[in-house]
């Protein structure tokens, strides 16, 4: 991911649970806070109710790989984290991919093409 860094430290977690803005979907919660830096912190959480080891690492690919599809469409400047709740375990890589798309548009990640073809022309 090129114009995105991960999320590291436990402070911005807990920073974006009480001051970002969020979003529920049937497979994940989006916390979203803007951020003064020009690039894009990304946080992946799955909590033990998700399962052992090796399925919470399996839906942490797949927001992983979600996010990836979705990383040109939007816009730079936030931190972003990515909470997978338990339905994510059973459920393939393109409904969570819907539900970030969907949650990202109603938060105002996502460019709105209109006006990136303005700006080209």
């Amino acid at each position: 991911m090129k114009n995105t860094q991960f999320m590291k430290l436990n402070k911005d977690f807990k920073r974006l649970y009480y001051r970002g803005q969020s979003i529920v979907k049937s497979n994940i919660v989006v916390y979203v806070q803007r951020n003064k830096k020009g690039y894009n912190l990304l946080g992946l959480t799955c909590g033990k109710n998700i399962g052992k080891a090796v399925k919470r690492n399996r839906v942490k690919r797949l927001m992983r790989e979600s996010y990836r599809l979705l990383e040109n469409k939007i816009n730079m400047g936030y931190d972003i984290v990515l909470v997978a709740r338990t339905r994510s375990v059973s459920c393939k890589c393109i409904h969570i991919y819907k539900d970030m798309e969907q949650a990202f548009t109603k938060l105002g990640l996502i460019k709105n093409d209109e006006k990136t073809s303005d700006k080209i022309n």
